[in-house]
């Protein structure tokens, strides 16, 4: 089964050892004073889950604001990072339980200009299907 999730925030760390920190983490609605405006930086951090067995051919990311046509980005992930997925599972074996692997990527907007409420989109077209992954409320306070 594939699946996808995004982590919308205000910042994205990369800590020691490779760990990342999201900073201010938003849940389902980013309540703002008035439109139009300019957030200074706002990031996404996209996580897509695949089978072991079934790796991840291409994948190309699109993030929309709310009432925009043309996407803010559309970013083909690097296939050297797919070529990753592979490298996850060697040594490990599994007889019972199917083994998954994540491709992340984190999306950071500074600034980001948003025109006036609605949803913020991420999706994507993998292995040449489109697939929604996740949407953000974006709402006047």
């Amino acid at each position: 089964m594939r699946y996808g999730y995004c982590i919308f925030c205000d910042d994205i760390r990369t800590e020691v050892g490779e760990k990342l920190s999201f900073i201010g983490v938003y849940s389902g609605v980013l309540m703002l004073p008035e439109f139009p405006i300019s957030l200074a930086k706002f990031c996404v951090h996209v996580n897509l889950v695949t089978l072991a067995a079934q790796p991840y051919r291409s994948i190309v990311l699109r993030c929309v604001a709310p009432g925009e046509q043309q996407p803010l980005l559309e970013e083909r992930l690097e296939s050297a990072q797919l070529d990753e997925q592979s490298n996850l599972t060697d040594g490990f074996e599994t007889d019972d339980v199917p083994m998954h692997v994540v491709v992340g990527a984190s999306l950071v907007f500074s600034p980001l200009r948003l025109r006036r409420p609605g949803l913020l989109t991420v999706s994507a077209i993998i292995d040449d299907k489109p697939a929604e992954i996740a949407s953000l409320r974006i709402a006047q306070r």
